[in-house]
């Protein structure tokens, strides 16, 4: 019974553990540029040639997520072809939409492109990002960030995965042999006790008969 007890509370506690580990994988926002209410988009497609250029300043950073916002005054996400560039290098990843309200009663839309790898930004000096949609059938128009100014930034939103450090991996790894091994030994301990159950039960029906 203690040892069952014993096996019972390290079990719990290596789930707990795992709990707060796995807690530290988390997403941060390096840049955020939230979409104005009203449409104060700059056409960025392809009858209007070459991409829209934003610049953003950064420290040294990885990047896992680029989001921005925008309209169209033709076509619609069916046909989207994006073409996004950080200093000049092609992104690779899915780009997701989704619809975002409404400026002056048209329809706003969220994107969000999840890189296929992580794109290291080595700092010193701005991150310039180049987004277009090339599509040829599409009016499509890159939304502004809510800013004072007349010239406001384009609405975007920079994001970073946090993930735990190698000595934490580590520890959970540890953490899930544990879990393995603790399973193993309680499977191995009942089949004894189920082998008992079954020799007996043969023994006590013929009793049973007999009586």
């Amino acid at each position: 019974m203690k040892s069952s007890s014993i096996l019972r509370k390290f079990q719990t506690g290596l789930l707990v553990c795992g709990a707060l580990l796995a807690a530290n994988v988390s997403a941060t926002v390096i840049v955020e540029r939230l979409p104005t209410t009203t449409a104060t988009g700059i056409q960025a497609d392809n009858s209007s040639g070459a991409p829209y250029t934003e610049s953003v300043s950064l420290a040294a950073t990885s990047i896992n997520r680029l989001t921005w916002w925008g309209y169209y005054l033709g076509g619609g996400p069916a046909d989207d072809l994006f073409v996004a560039q950080f200093d000049g290098l092609n992104l690779a990843g899915s780009v997701t939409s989704f619809a975002a309200g409404q400026v002056d009663g048209i329809d706003l839309y969220r994107y969000e492109l999840a890189l296929a790898t992580p794109y290291l930004f080595a700092g010193g000096s701005d991150l310039q990002i180049d987004l277009i949609n090339d599509s040829l059938d599409v009016q499509w128009f890159w939304q502004g960030a809510a800013s004072a100014g007349g010239n406001a930034p384009r609405a975007l939103s920079l994001t970073r995965n946090d993930v735990p450090e190698p000595g934490m991996l580590a520890l959970l790894a540890i953490g899930g042999m544990s879990l393995l091994l603790v399973s193993r030994y309680r499977c191995r301990a009942r089949q004894p006790q189920r082998a008992t159950l079954l020799a007996r039960q043969p023994a006590s029906r013929s009793e049973n008969r007999v009586a």
